[in-house]
């Protein structure tokens, strides 16, 4: 049996029996871990505010055969508070549900848990407007996630891309120019100026300058669709989580 001192980020949590919960969580270096934590649900347990969702510890866990349980931990910062506010609490579910699809026991993706932080820290504080946060998270994290989307040259004549000519296929995950994007067809859709400068931030910027960026109206909206659209086609997976957050936000 080997132990491991590691810091985690609590996205899933199962109570069962009287006292005990599994939990999922990511680790700093971007893995996926389940975790068994017994007396976790015992009134005075060492354990019991460490071992939440969304809470960011310190844990001492035990390793055997590549199950892990949980001996100790403490808590760095919680994020629980998010669940008074039912539409960051609806969205912060959605990331915890796409990271659990995105992570991997065997892999390492430290971007992730980063991105997951910052999220919930701007959540939590209400320093970003959810809908910025979302589409910032979605489309990075599938970029780190092995799935970059390229937003030129066009993909097809190689031609340089004006601000106000790109055209981007999310199952292609390619841009193109006006020209070819009409003769192919397909799913082409026409980027805003503003859209496509977001786009490009979320892209290339620092991991802790990912969500600084101001947009509003159209652009922000489509920005919105383009991700979502993205993250879905290539998770190839329906989310009840963000079913959900749409039921409350009505878009």
């Amino acid at each position: 049996m080997q132990q491991i001192k590691i810091k985690c980020l609590v996205i899933r949590e199962v109570d069962f029996s009287e006292h005990d919960r599994y939990i999922t969580a990511l680790t700093e270096h971007g893995r996926k871990l389940e975790i068994l934590c017994r007396n976790a649900r015992r009134k005075g347990s060492r354990t019991a505010n460490a071992a939440r969702l969304f809470c960011w510890s310190e844990m001492n866990l035990y390793e055997r055969r590549g199950r892990y349980s949980l001996d100790d931990a403490a808590l760095i910062s919680s994020f629980w508070g998010i669940t008074q506010d039912i539409e960051a609490y609806a969205l912060a579910c959605y990331f915890a549900e796409l990271s659990a699809v995105m992570s991997d026991t065997g892999e390492e993706t430290p971007a992730l848990t980063r991105l997951f932080l910052g999220a919930l820290y701007l959540l939590s504080g209400h320093k970003r407007p959810p809908a910025v946060i979302k589409p910032a998270f979605e489309l990075r994290l599938m970029a780190e996630s092995g799935f970059l989307p390229q937003l030129s040259p066009c993909a097809v004549c190689g031609a340089a891309l004006a601000p106000a000519d790109v055209w981007f296929s999310v199952r292609a995950g390619t841009a193109a120019c006006g020209g070819c994007a009409k003769r192919l067809g397909a799913d082409y859709r026409q980027l805003l100026p503003g859209t496509l400068a977001a786009m490009q931030h979320i892209l290339s910027s620092d991991l802790k300058r990912v969500y600084a960026f101001a947009l509003g109206g159209e652009s922000l909206r489509l920005l919105g669709e383009i991700c979502e659209d993205y993250t879905i086609y290539y998770t190839d997976k329906l989310f009840e989580s963000l079913r959900f957050y749409h039921s409350l936000t009505g878009f």
